[in-house]
């Protein structure tokens, strides 16, 4: 009986002995900045390989580990992971702090899949506009993959739908493009502006676009159609508005040109300069461009100029002063018959038929904001511009018979001012 006890007793010993030699850890996980509990992090002991998550309270007790030294690692989702010693035989509850993950990077842009093709969409209201729930596109010029030297439309308005597009020459001069199914020629379907304000020949009694602003010039082009187009003018088409670049805002003064040589004599240079100095933002540019044309008696000379100031005058008021100069000399080769197109698509039977157009626009610009909320705008433009079409223009079936040509002579004088009054409220106050 003594013998059997004794054993019993040694058993007890023997048993007790690993419990002794284990403790349990407690604790808590907290954020240091905001000195909350964290709910997501987890614990893991290295030495043991037990993996523990912490409650909604951010409290944890590790299972009953060996007494000695403990290598914890804790990480929480958006927080630095922490690596810490600890003792097993440390009495008390473990205070664990984690820090906010941030990192400084540098800028990022990022770019959506409609800029891949140059183009978005009109803000709700754009300076005193409103175009919400109105169709619109904005075709960004920065990310066009074309050849701007040459304003090339099918590059340029490639993204737009719906769109009829013409190509009369091969060097941009005039742009031809219609929408709903309208006629393209001289983009005559559309209210046709540049800045804000009209540039054709007549916006309501002949609303052709003998002047076409070069592409290398332009920030953006806004598309508006449907209703919205109609506070504009009468064209089904909608609207078409040129936006110009404006002088860079970190520097006193900029030079940039852009020399382009092509096919069949094409030549441009594009030169532009711009700055800001104190209040005033200037920008202007000079272009000429000339080219043989792919057909005899193609060729053309165009001189193209710009300039724009802007003024800060106060807080609330800008002041803009704009003048554009264009004129260009191109010859026509003439058409041809079915038959002789099938025969040499690039014959002419014309030698003597010229075109010639001379643009010249003004515009004065108010910007004022009353308040916060209420804003008013005001254009005023002036037009004085020409064309002049001198030719043998009967019927292309006959040859030049060498007689006096005709002679069309157009001279337009336009001038007119547009004020815009915009005012945000709230209905519920």
């Amino acid at each position: 009986m003594a013998a059997a006890y004794i054993l019993v007793t040694a058993g007890l010993l023997f048993s007790v002995l690993p419990i002794c030699a284990q403790s349990s850890v407690s604790g808590l996980v907290f954020d240091t900045e905001r000195l909350k509990p964290v709910e997501n992090a987890s614990i893991f002991v290295q030495e043991t390989g037990q993996m523990v998550e912490v409650d909604k309270g951010g409290r944890f007790e590790l299972p009953p580990v060996p007494a000695g030294k403990l290598t914890l690692t804790v990480f929480a989702e958006g927080y630095t992971t922490q690596i810490l010693e600890t003792n097993a035989k440390n009495k008390g509850i473990l205070e664990i702090a984690v820090t906010p993950l941030s990192i400084d990077i540098e800028t990022v842009e990022v770019k959506t899949e409609a800029e891949s093709f140059g183009l978005r969409r009109l803000r709700n209201v754009e300076g005193t506009a409103i175009y919400a729930a109105k169709k619109s596109e904005v075709i960004e010029l920065e990310n066009i993959l074309g050849n701007l030297a040459a304003n090339n439309a099918r590059e340029v308005y490639k993204g737009i739908a719906g769109l009829n597009i013409w190509e009369n020459d091969g060097a941009g001069l005039q742009l031809a493009i219609g929408a709903r199914g309208l006629d393209p020629n001289r983009t005559s379907n559309f209210n046709t502006r540049q800045n804000g304000y009209d540039i054709s020949a007549d916006a309501l009694g002949y609303p052709e676009s003998y002047y076409t602003p070069p592409a290398q010039a332009l920030q953006r082009i806004e598309v508006v159609r449907g209703a919205a187009s109609l506070q504009y003018g009468t064209q089904f088409g909608g609207l078409l508005n040129f936006v110009f670049k404006k002088g860079p805002e970190d520097k006193p003064f900029e030079f940039a040109t852009e020399n382009t040589y092509g096919s069949f004599g094409l030549f441009n240079t594009f030169n532009s300069i711009g700055g800001t100095k104190g209040r005033v933002n200037y920008y202007g540019f000079y272009q000429y461009k000339r080219g043989d044309g792919w057909r005899p008696n193609s060729g053309f000379s165009q001189h193209a100029a710009f300039g724009n100031v802007n003024i800060k005058a106060t807080e609330k008021l800008d002041i803009g002063l704009e003048f554009t100069h264009m004129n260009y000399l191109a010859q026509q080769p003439g058409g041809l018959a079915d038959f002789e197109f099938g025969l040499d698509p690039r014959q002419s039977k014309r030698d003597r038929n010229w075109f010639q157009v001379d643009w010249n626009l003004a515009a004065l610009t108010l910007d004022y904001r009353l308040s916060d909320r209420t804003r008013f705008n005001l254009r005023n433009f002036v037009l004085a511009a020409g064309r002049d079409a001198l030719g043998e223009l009967g019927p292309i079936n006959r040859p030049d018979p060498g007689r006096e040509r005709d002679l069309i002579m157009g001279k337009y004088r336009n001038f007119g001012s547009e004020a815009r009054l915009l005012h945000r409220y709230a209905l519920n106050g």
